[in-house]
């Protein structure tokens, strides 16, 4: 039998351990390279720092990060033949991603003077619309197009939260450096929607009628939903989300506001879920590098901020994939390939970027709250049509839409409100009968319920899913297991 566990329930101490195995390797220079033992670069530092930030990690390590990251944003930024790595967009993208992971650290020693040279770097090399991968290519790149947008929203944000007219160390002043930062945003936008497809997706080339592009439509909806999604120094919108033009390179020209081409986005990443839920997606665009997108987590990351429910049945696979390819000896996440799974900070960021995702969208779903969670029993997705009590504390259920059967192993005192209520008659009990079965009081069998069902859903990779189901019995409140019929209502 298979056992289908998410690593949602196990994430908060994933990740701390995760964040261990990466302060235990942080390179001398004070960053990290794409495995626990590659050269430090800045794109796999800037994805370090992030994990660092949701394990609660501070400190020292992040100022080295960050020192590591001032001095080699510069550096690495110039001509190969001065000593550089290339002139590469993704250097400046993802540099500002790492500069503004931590913001208590915006005064930290050159932060913000490298902040500003970026900003400087993105205003004297933009294309029509957007930026190109490498400088000395005209073609826009949807992929650092929309890293430089979702970068730049949060800069914007940044200095919104800090007010105006705040100076910052190295002389930048926070309404001056807005000003600049506007319009650069507003630039790549305007490239992003041009390049969209009526679909909803983007390709994985511009100009160029190809395939659509999972990957890329992740990336271009997280861009997008950051720049509508931010605020002003009093409160307000940060951006104001008007009827546009969106498309011109293939199809018809469509007017559509932010919100509307982030929600057809996601609906179009859940309908073909089945190209990326167990998948990287190679880039061949991104030169100097074999680039690879961790698709199977960035698309969950996209569904989930698009409105996507973290339980959707069709996140099922890529759930349970980011679960598997933990690797307990590494303490880190491992990535898939024909070549066989390593342990690798890019695989570690994107899957940590999904899990937290999901439990932001969970806290905004108020699945805390018992009541939310009777009032979505009736739209849960996964349909439980068989249920057994296995060996030990296993619970083997089986979905109408699911492939075999999965092994759910509880806790003693779950364990017992499944067998109470399996053990009942097909109408159910009522919430007075499962307490006293259990020598519990009867406001207490709620709770039990939830957790229950959080564990079930959790088995089933985090799709919608109900073990035991609200209901009346017997003219009172009580619970019926679930694929039993509920009892005519008089």
């Amino acid at each position: 039998m298979k056992s289908a566990h998410v690593g949602l329930a196990a994430f908060e101490t994933r990740a701390g351990e995760a964040a261990r195995t990466l302060l235990q390797n942080q390179g001398y220079d004070g960053g990290w390279g794409l495995t626990l033992t590659s050269v430090s670069s800045i794109v796999n530092t800037s994805e370090v720092l992030p994990i660092l930030r949701v394990a609660g990690i501070a400190g020292q390590p992040v100022r080295q990060g960050l020192d590591f990251l001032t001095g080699a944003i510069r550096e690495h930024s110039r001509p190969r033949p001065n000593g550089g790595r290339g002139e590469h967009t993704r250097f400046i993208a993802f540099g500002l991603a790492g500069l503004l992971s931590h913001p208590r650290f915006f005064h930290h020693k050159g932060v913000a003077e490298t902040m500003t040279w970026c900003v400087g770097w993105l205003e004297d090399h933009q294309v029509d619309h957007g930026w190109p991968e490498v400088l000395g290519l005209d073609d826009t790149s949807l992929h650092q197009t929309a890293l430089v947008v979702h970068r730049l929203a949060e800069l914007r944000d940044a200095l919104n939260a800090f007010g105006p007219g705040l100076l910052l160390p190295g002389g930048v002043e926070t309404s001056s450096l807005l000003e600049r930062v506007e319009p650069l945003i507003e630039h790549g936008v305007h490239g992003l929607l041009y390049h969209r497809r009526p679909s909803g997706a983007w390709g994985w080339r511009t100009y160029i009628d190809t395939d659509p592009s999972p990957s890329k439509t992740a990336l271009c909806l997280l861009a997008l939903s950051t720049v509508r999604s931010g605020t002003g120094p009093s409160g307000e919108p940060a951006y104001l989300d008007e009827v546009r033009e969106a498309g011109g390179v293939h199809g018809q020209v469509q007017q559509k506001r932010l919100a509307d081409v982030v929600t057809e986005a996601g609906q179009w990443l859940l309908h073909n879920h089945h190209r990326w839920e167990e998948f990287v997606e190679d880039d061949k665009d991104v030169q100097g590098t074999a680039w690879e997108h961790m698709a199977y987590a960035l698309c969950t990351q996209a569904v989930v901020r698009a409105g996507g429910s973290p339980r959707d049945p069709r996140l099922v696979r890529a759930w349970k994939l980011m679960n598997d390819l933990w690797d307990p000896e590494a303490g880190l996440w491992n990535e898939p390939g024909a070549s066989g799974k390593r342990a690798t900070i890019r695989a570690a960021y994107y899957t940590v970027s999904a899990y937290e995702e999901a439990m932001q969208r969970l806290i905004r779903m108020n699945l805390t709250d018992p009541a939310s969670e009777d009032a979505s029993e009736a739209s849960a997705g996964m349909d439980i049509a068989h249920v057994a009590l296995g060996p030990g504390r296993t619970v083997l259920l089986g979905a109408r839409d699911s492939e075999g059967i999965v092994a759910c192993e509880l806790s003693e005192r779950l364990f017992d409100v499944v067998k109470v209520v399996y053990d009942a008659r097909e109408t159910g009990l009522s919430t007075d009968r499962i307490a006293a079965k259990l020598y519990v009081s009867p406001s207490s069998v709620p709770k039990y319920v939830q957790r229950l069902n959080r564990a079930v859903s959790a088995a089933f990779g985090g799709g919608p899913a109900r073990l035991i189901v609200a209901g009346t019995v017997d003219g009172a409140s009580g619970y019926r297991l679930a694929g039993r019929e509920a009892p005519p209502t008089t």
